[in-house]
């Protein structure tokens, strides 16, 4: 039996734990879920990006930033979308993070404020605990779940699988089909949609 990680498959519960983590006050949780789905990092990049990776001098939210990816030692440019900017903004609304732009946004709470980011390990437990508290208990998630949802609604939102490898640098469209988990029920899905 393998132990890879699936995306979150459902639009429905991407939502679903998005109000979860708002009506919780949970802001650096939201935060972290939603740029960890709309930028399609590894988790130990996503947990390395500071408050000056995002955010200019003029207090401003970026357009796109670059990160060096700690497996492939490659830069990779991060577009922040609209969804990512608000979450962003959502946080530094409601945290004093901004001040010092050597903060880390997904901070540990328990260390300095802002000087420390949380755990690949923390990270592993709040995902699967936000997952199943909206009813995912019959899907494999951890880390990886949110670099895989970025990937598999890409992918649904008819980006070809060609851009994605590019993307996550990945050496054939075999290895992203694999990685995002495209099942037949979403190949066959693909062909209901085509009426020529």
């Amino acid at each position: 039996m393998s132990n890879r990680v699936e995306p979150i498959r459902e639009k429905k519960h991407i939502t679903a734990i998005k109000n979860l983590l708002k009506k919780e006050g949970k802001f650096r949780d939201y935060c972290l879920f939603v740029c960890g789905i709309n930028f399609g990092l590894r988790i130990g990049d996503l947990l390395r990006i500071q408050v000056k990776d995002v955010q200019n001098s003029l207090s401003e939210i970026k357009v796109s930033f670059e990160i060096r990816e700690q497996k492939t030692n490659r830069l990779n440019v991060i577009e922040i979308n609209d969804d990512a900017r608000e979450a962003i903004k959502f946080l530094f609304s409601h945290v004093d993070l901004a001040r010092d732009p050597n903060n880390y946004l997904f901070y540990n709470t328990r260390k300095k404020f802002g000087k420390k980011a949380i755990s690949r390990i923390q990270a592993y437990r709040l995902i699967r605990k936000w997952c199943k508290k909206v009813g995912l208990r019959d899907v494999r998630v951890g880390t990886h779940s949110l670099r895989k949802t970025f990937g598999y609604h890409a992918w649904k939102n008819g980006v070809s699988i060609e851009v994605i490898q590019k993307k996550y640098k990945h050496n054939s469209t075999e290895t992203t089909r694999h990685y995002l988990g495209i099942e037949e029920k979403d190949v066959l899905e693909a062909y209901h949609k085509v009426n020529l």
